[in-house]
């Protein structure tokens, strides 16, 4: 887990200053060793790192036998160890222990098509001193960041935006287009980030960069999530499926050289991990929760973590969070290493827990993507419940092809998002963003609501808690987070499974992620298998402090302000937290506007954090 960045062409300005600047804004990602290779006037490689595997020989950046190649290298490659036999076998020679070299010398086997081989999180760039050409990858999901920018005819990328704020001719102008986006599905558009002048490169594609060229990224596309092959077998086979998958993702991802942690709710996702580790693989992980709880204001969550540890036989430890203290501190220190907006009030308590577990690991397991990949959430039940009424069009949608089934769904989801996108005068036209998210479900042979939200959910609605949080939160504390229900394998097993594996009764949430529960139970009671969805930290009540706090009233309106001040739609945010007051105070469970209310506060959050930069 590490920072990497670089340039092709002849930087403009003060080399050295440029240098400095840019491995400035990646060192926090990575504080174990940092390098540089330059060749003046055509490229150079910038790397910081976090050091998990190899760890004397791993160095970066890191050159091949023969010279030619030079990599950086960001992530893990958990099935390194099989590649490094099946390369071996071809004939590549490896000097180091590392995973980096595996990539290097894939490449040199394969070139290109190595990105299918891997299994993990990446993002690298590898420079061909013969070609003068540079190839840049990212992983399947878009776990590990990666953003470019072409400025003066130099193309520069790095592992966070702030790499470019130093670059001569980047102007800090935001994107009122992708922000507008953002506010509708979590994410920005498509290979676009806040900034007008920063892209980021897709996940699941691969770029070339020419230095003799125009030095614009040719970007192609190696891997696609796909709906239409669904799974034909039993409940009970595809039990056994999600088992051997679950196992062999999970043991892939305890491969180390420094401590391994996990962390823990108590619930199905990181008690599946934790069940696993103890009976199937043999390893007794030490198991953190983050929570609230008092003797007189004890937390459920708290309490069943710690039963079901010991009821697992594991090291189970609390870590200690007052919302009413701690909250917008949390907040406000955690986006000092966040390099554009991020919705998720999350990042503050994940890098309090993170903190708590780096003395101890350096890695730490995490159920995330359970829920989008197996219907989890309180309300995904409505997914499997029949479509109402509508006559013909409801008998029409059940004898169209498929296709026409996933072009009416993907019309439905881009009309949702039109509807946020206002017309910006100098940005791109909204109507070739759209159609890109579009494109993207329809590739995907989506033709379920139940396919459309996953899709939405990987692709666009939890970009930021699932892959932005644990990134930036885990690295400003030198942990690296690795989710063994990320694996591409297990992704790929959820979208063949059909939508009644997964809820197993639409009226009630306790069978939301059906399969999971059925084989959670296996390892504890039933009662604890097939609880309602909780959730890591819910016993925080921030929700309940920001309704009833008048000091963070007046903070929010001060925010309002500053949203506004950017050209932003304060209104939108005004207009939720209202709502969210109300049905806070209301005692309502799931009150209206909170997405957008936490949005809005975490928006202005930064746009104040930003202006200090």
């Amino acid at each position: 887990m590490c920072g990497i960045a670089g340039y092709v062409g002849a930087s403009r300005g003060d080399p050295s200053a440029l240098e400095a600047a840019m491995r400035g804004a990646i060192r926090y990602r990575g504080r174990d060793d940092e390098g540089a290779w330059t060749a003046p006037g055509e490229a150079a490689l910038f790397h910081s790192r976090l050091s998990i595997l190899d760890i004397a020989g791993g160095g970066q950046p890191m050159s091949d036998h023969e010279g030619r190649f030079v990599i950086v290298f960001n992530g893990e490659i958990y099935n390194y160890l099989e590649l490094r036999k099946e390369y071996g076998a071809r004939g590549a020679r490896f000097s180091t222990d590392s995973d980096t070299e595996v990539i290097l010398e894939g490449f040199k086997l394969k070139g290109e098509k190595v990105c299918r081989d891997l299994n993990g999180m990446f993002a690298f760039a590898i420079w061909d001193k013969a070609e003068r050409r540079l190839f840049l990858a990212r992983d399947r999901l878009g776990k590990k960041p990666l953003y470019w920018t072409g400025l003066n005819g130099v193309f520069h990328f790095a592992s966070s935006l702030d790499a470019f704020r130093a670059l001569p001719g980047w102007t800090e102008e935001m994107s009122r287009l992708d922000l507008d986006a953002y506010a509708a599905i979590g994410d920005f558009l498509p290979g676009r980030t806040a900034f007008r002048q920063g892209r980021c490169l897709p996940p699941a594609t691969h770029a070339t960069v020419e230095l003799a060229g125009d030095r614009v990224p040719r970007i192609e596309t190696y891997w696609r999530l796909d709906f239409s092959r669904k799974f034909t077998g039993t409940l009970d086979e595809a039990t056994d499926e999600f088992e051997a998958l679950i196992t062999d993702a999970t043991a892939i991802r305890l491969r180390a050289d420094v401590p391994v942690a996990l962390t823990f709710s108590g619930g199905v996702d990181s008690g599946i991990i934790a069940a696993v580790c103890r009976h199937r693989l043999q390893r007794s992980l030490s198991c953190w929760t983050i929570d609230y709880h008092t003797a007189e204001d004890p937390s459920e969550e708290t309490l069943i973590a710690e039963r079901v540890a010991r009821h697992l036989g594991l090291e189970w430890r609390h870590r200690q969070f007052d919302y009413h203290v701690d909250l917008i501190p949390s907040l406000r220190d955690a986006l000092a290493t966040v390099d554009q907006p991020c919705r998720h009030i999350s990042i503050g308590y994940s890098r309090r827990l993170y903190a708590a577990i780096r003395p101890a690991a350096t890695v730490a397991l995490s159920g995330n993507g359970a829920d989008e990949l197996f219907l989890g959430y309180t309300g995904n039940q409505e997914l499997a419940a029949p479509e109402p009424r509508n006559g013909r069009r409801r008998l029409l949608r059940r004898i169209l092809p498929r296709s026409a089934r996933t072009r009416e769904l993907a019309d439905y989801q881009i009309d949702y998002l039109r509807a946020y996108l206002g017309q910006h005068p100098g940005e791109d036209d909204p109507e070739a963003g759209a159609a890109a998210v579009r494109d993207g479900i329809v590739a995907a042979n989506v033709a379920s609501r139940a396919d459309l939200y996953t899709y939405m959910s990987l692709r666009h609605y939890t970009m930021d808690a699932n892959f932005r949080v644990p990134d930036i939160a885990g690295l400003a504390e030198q942990v690296e987070v690795r989710s063994p229900f990320f694996d591409h394998r297990m992704v790929e097993f959820a979208a063949r499974l059909p939508t009644r594996f997964k809820i197993g009764d639409p009226a009630d949430a306790r069978g939301n992620k059906m399969l999971l529960k059925r084989y959670y139970s296996r390892y504890v009671p039933d009662e604890v298998a097939w609880a309602t969805k909780k959730g890591m930290a819910s016993n925080l009540r921030y929700d309940r402090t920001l309704a009833d706090d008048p000091g963070l009233l007046s903070l929010y309106e001060r925010l309002l302000a500053r949203i506004a001040a950017a050209g932003l739609p304060e209104a939108v945010y005004r207009a939720a937290w209202q709502d969210f007051v109300r049905d806070k105070r209301a005692g309502v469970r799931y009150p209206a506007g909170a997405g957008a209310m936490s949005t809005g506060l975490m928006l202005g959050l930064w746009l104040e954090r930003n202006d200090g930069r």
